[in-house]
């Protein structure tokens, strides 16, 4: 019986010490690749840190993922750029009624990310504003909702596809597979508005505005929005960490533009390297806005 017992143990050993090896390997290698800051460190704490010694170093395209973030973070807390007189809550988005940007009959909305609450399309419509409400994650097909709102089950993305498939979250997971996206371009041609101002352009597409709003700039789009309301997504594990210094541009070419933010509110803000997420609700109007550029339908 104890040939038994010490054979078990050699074929222990014989198993063991490569995995043990082979772990060891592995700790040693992420001590030493990992980026070292102390337990719990605020991230963000440590970029304002950097930039308080260096005062040129947000030019430094070579910072690591997470001071892209905190810059980002930085911006959006500056002080407002624009002081709103008439700001109103439509639905659970800040509105500006100013003279210079009220949305005012027959006004155009676009919304996009629904998630079954109309809340803030409904009340728009109130107003007279005709609205069309775009959310392909809500396996509801293209129906008129009320008399002025116009639900359509398609995404906004950078190009024309019938066939995309969305990233799996919390939000998508009951959806189709595929959905049917279309270029902001495509939808006013399809309906109708080549030549019409957006006088409410809202956004919350789930981290899609790091992607989608990069193409809005180039192409021009952007020049005939009279107001942006949206949400800006940073999870833990989207975007990918290498697009941060690409997003930090994208916001500041926002600004370049004309649009200029007269409110911002944040929550769910952590600056953990294991775990970084922030979520910031941002209404900027556009200051230099054309009306005359565009034509209005009456």
């Amino acid at each position: 019986m104890s040939w038994l017992v010490t054979a078990v143990q050699r074929n222990y050993i014989r198993i063991l010490f490569p995995i043990t090896v082979i772990l060891l390997f592995i700790c040693l290698y992420l001590l030493y690749t990992t980026e070292q800051f102390p337990g719990g460190a605020d991230l963000c704490v440590v970029a304002k840190d950097r930039l308080s010694v260096d005062k040129e170093n947000h030019k430094n395209a070579t910072k690591q993922w997470w001071e892209w973030a905190c810059l980002l973070e930085i911006e959006f807390d500056k002080q407002h750029e624009y002081t709103c007189q008439d700001e109103r809550l439509i639905g659970n988005y800040h509105i500006c009624f100013d003279e210079a940007y009220k949305p005012t009959p027959p006004c155009l909305v676009y919304s996009f990310g629904i998630d079954n609450d109309f809340r803030f399309d409904d009340k728009m419509a109130e107003l007279g504003c005709e609205v069309y409400s775009f959310d392909p994650s809500m396996n509801v097909e293209d129906h008129k909702r009320s008399e002025r709102v116009h639900f359509f089950n398609i995404g906004l993305s950078t190009k024309d596809d019938d066939n995309f498939v969305p990233k799996m979250d919390g939000y998508t997971i009951h959806s189709t597979k595929r959905w049917r996206t279309r270029t902001l371009t495509s939808l006013k041609k399809m309906l109708g508005h080549e030549h019409r101002a957006i006088d409410i352009l809202k956004m919350d597409v789930e981290t899609y505005e790091w992607v989608i709003m990069p193409e809005l700039l180039k192409n021009g789009s952007m020049k005939s929005v009279r107001q942006l309301t949206l949400e800006w997504h940073i999870f833990p594990n989207e975007p990918m960490r290498t697009e941060f210094h690409n997003m930090y541009g994208t916001y500041l070419d926002l600004k370049k533009v004309g649009f200029r933010q007269f409110y911002l509110s944040y929550w769910a803000r952590y600056h953990n390297l294991q775990y970084f997420n922030s979520q910031n609700d941002n209404s900027l109007v556009n200051e230099l806005f054309n009306a005359q550029a565009f034509y209005q339908s009456k």
